[in-house]
């Protein structure tokens, strides 16, 4: 199977501060999933281009040669990117005059531009706009993977949820956590996940100082090696295992299979001990109410997810 981008973006430890505007109700957007990648139109600074969702960045992003070509000037580097790879990515200041998307408009927004060509040649596809956690502040959105549809509630409007699972932000990204369980009789683990849209291949990848645990390095050991994906600084090795159980709110999923990386910046610094991907809600809808700090997962139910 063809791996993919781990954490699509920086996991930048830097938020944009924006103005909204937009329509006051509820609105839907279709979306393309390409290579598990959300995409959808936008308009930036007037010009039509590319956009990408995702969760688990923490700014929005541009891609510094097509900012550059759109006379965007970035200013002084402000630092390196916390994906994927051993490139350490640099990251420059950036102005967005305007950012329209869906029923969205945001104006004069701080963003980030960096190289994103390690996304564009894995994906096949140019990666212009990554539409990170500022997407997300103003209304909850529902995402209907099998229908590709993207619900905007109502500015400030609660998700309706059975299982509202407890977010916390953390360097920006949205963390939840999570229960492992490595072999049926092992101690369950408590874990702490970034909600990430761009793990696109895993259903969760597990890194940082959890890997230097007795549980661990068990895992690790019992890993076969593999290309995780690719992150902002480029291919992303690490081992595929599989577990016995993992929890997510009052969600089962047993006998997982899930990556192990430590070549994962920001696990490294202990944002958060992995990721959860696009394959644990892909049969289903994820909402996330930044407003109220919770995540709903709607899945179906199969041998491999079970709500208790």
């Amino acid at each position: 199977m063809r791996k993919g981008i781990v954490g699509i973006s920086c996991v930048l430890a830097l938020q944009a501060t924006c103005a909204l505007a937009g329509a006051r109700h509820t609105a839907t957007l279709t979306f393309h999933l390409t290579d598990n990648i959300i995409r959808f139109p936008v308009v930036l600074n007037g010009h039509k281009v590319g956009g990408t969702l995702d969760s688990g960045t923490a700014a929005l992003a541009v891609d510094r040669r097509f900012a550059l070509s759109l006379g965007m000037r970035p200013g002084k580097m402000v630092g390196t990117a916390a994906g994927g790879g051993a490139v350490a990515e640099r990251v420059y200041p950036v102005t967005i005059d305007q950012l329209d998307f869906g029923p969205e408009r945001l104006t004069h927004v701080a963003g980030v531009a960096l190289d994103l060509n390690h996304l564009s040649s894995a994906s096949g596809f140019p990666f212009d706009v990554i539409l990170g956690r500022p997407a997300f502040e103003r209304r909850a959105l529902r995402i209907n993977y099998p229908k590709r549809r993207i619900t905007f509630l109502a500015p400030g409007a609660k998700a309706a949820c059975a299982d509202p699972i407890p977010v916390n932000l953390a360097a920006g990204v949205p963390v939840v956590a999570v229960t492992l369980q490595a072999t049926p009789s092992a101690r369950p683990k408590i874990l702490h996940m970034i909600v990430d849209l761009g793990t696109r291949y895993w259903a969760a990848v597990v890194g940082g100082p959890f890997l230097n645990t007795a549980e661990g390095r068990a895992l690790e050991k019992r890993g076969v090696r593999v290309r995780i994906g690719t992150g902002t600084g480029g291919r992303v090795e690490g081992k595929s295992v599989r577990i016995a159980k993992m929890i997510v709110g009052k969600h089962k999923f047993k006998n997982l299979t899930i990556g192990l990386s430590r070549h994962v910046k920001a696990f490294q610094l202990g944002i958060a001990d992995g990721s959860l991907g696009v394959p644990l809600w892909d049969k289903g809808t994820i909402t996330f109410d930044d407003a109220h700090h919770e995540l709903c997962l709607d899945l179906p139910e199969s041998d491999g997810a079970k709500r208790s």
